[in-house]
């Protein structure tokens, strides 16, 4: 390499950006005849196409029902594997590569909690005990078509399905149905009254009865329905708390700790004077028994003055 070609120089002066007529919008298209290096400034890319994102959006009842039960069954099985749209991958015969599922809720009771897991390997760590299927327009169809006959060939013992919208899609003639499955056949969940009146979905896989527990709006019409699931526990007899009820709980703890705080001075005065009672009733104690040995020395002389 020459002299002349290691020698350093400058880049060109950039001509002045003209400045912007007023109410103009900036463009949104990367200027290339005033960018000189890919780091002279930070580029405007186009804003066309708009972003679409590949998943299915959920309505705010499904996402309720899926969140309050994931809740409340990591709460009640602290120690199991629930899993909230997981990836499960599972063989098929004839096929060379794994299928792949995605319950809305399934609890594995004898596989290990992990946080970190991609998906749920089914042939790895055997089919989930339970699973939760809560139906939408856009998947009602395949949820109680081929996933529930998929749950049904690998081992799943228990399927409850949920018509959020109680819109009777299935045909069922109720909100909330289910299944305890084996390889040959489907029986159906039996129903069970609660102390409060409702009827609900014995799941006894869970030890548990999942219940519907309100319409909102309930006097509009039916096409305007969501329905709440609950989930209750037949040997204490209440439901598991969804999130308001537990914030409701522990503002209400706190609420009670600060009022604690607040009586402090007025315990530590009460643990004061009580202690102060205790030394003035052991002084008079001690008094009495100096007078009592007084008494019986003066009787003990008396005696001995009469022998």
């Amino acid at each position: 390499m020459s002299e002349a070609s290691s020698e350093f120089r400058p880049p060109p002066a950039l001509p002045p950006r003209r400045p912007r007529a007023a109410g103009r919008r900036p463009t949104a298209r990367l200027d290339r005849r005033n960018a000189s290096s890919p780091v002279d400034a930070e580029p405007h890319y186009p804003l066309d196409p708009p972003l679409v994102d590949v998943r299915i959006p959920v309505n705010a009842p499904h996402a309720d029902a899926t969140a309050y039960s994931r809740a409340a069954l990591m709460h009640r099985f602290p120690g199991a594997q629930v899993g909230d749209d997981l990836h499960m991958l599972f063989s098929e015969p004839g096929k060379p590569a794994q299928s792949s599922l995605s319950p809305d809720i399934f609890v594995a009771l004898n596989v290990p909690r992990r946080g970190t897991r991609a998906n749920y390997d089914a042939d790895d760590l055997g089919p989930p005990d339970f699973v939760l299927e809560v139906l939408s327009a856009s998947t009602w169809k395949h949820d109680v078509g081929r996933k529930l006959d998929c749950y049904q060939r690998i081992g799943v013992r228990e399927c409850l399905l949920f018509d959020v919208t109680s819109e009777d899609r299935a045909h069922s003639g109720r909100a909330q149905w289910g299944y305890a499955l084996t390889p040959a056949r489907r029986e159906p969940l039996e129903e069970s009254v609660l102390r409060n009146g409702e009827r609900g979905v014995l799941c006894p896989v869970l030890g548990l009865v999942a219940y519907v527990a309100e319409r909102t709006p309930p006097l509009g019409p039916r096409e305007t329905w969501a329905l709440t699931m609950r989930w209750h526990d037949p040997a204490t007899g209440v439901d598991i708390p969804d999130y308001d009820q537990l914030r409701a709980k522990v503002e209400a703890l706190r609420a009670l700790g600060g009022g604690a705080r607040g009586d402090a001075p007025r315990m530590e005065r009460a643990r004061a004077d009580a202690a102060q009672r205790e030394a003035q009733a052991a002084r008079h104690e001690a008094q009495a028994a100096q007078r009592r040995i007084a008494e019986l020395e003066e009787r003990l002389r008396q005696l001995g003055g009469r022998n």
